[in-house]
């Protein structure tokens, strides 16, 4: 008997490749060490970035599945490049940023809608 068609597994492969694509291309990037803690009402991130000064080069990207984080000193010599994966219900339109003594605080709220959907 054949076996059954997985998109899941699909999708993992595909996630699993892309990433070792990322890592190839962002390869003389660090990664920072990053911290994600959940609360009832919103996700916090915690990337610290030595080297890395308020006045340097910083990008964070979002969308409703990712964090895309990059950031290079003037001098180069310190570049970081960090994807964090996201749990679904959060609201990034009320996201926000604080970068602090070589620490980026981002604080997510979660989504205040909570659809139902009924059978009929």
């Amino acid at each position: 008997m054949a076996k059954a068609w997985d998109p899941f597994k699909e999708i993992s492969k595909f996630q699993k490749t892309l990433n070792k694509k990322i890592d190839v291309l962002f390869a003389e990037y660090k990664k920072p060490f990053s911290n994600i803690r959940h609360s009832k009402d919103f996700v916090s991130v915690e990337v610290k970035l030595p080297g890395i000064e308020k006045k340097d080069k910083m990008v964070i990207e979002a969308d409703h599945t990712k964090l895309i984080i990059g950031a290079k000193n003037k001098s180069g010599n310190e570049r970081y490049y960090r994807v964090i994966y996201l749990p679904p219900g959060l609201d990034i339109e009320r996201a926000k940023a604080n970068f602090k003594d070589n620490l980026l605080k981002i604080h997510i709220p979660k989504s205040r809608l909570k659809r139902k959907i009924k059978i009929k």
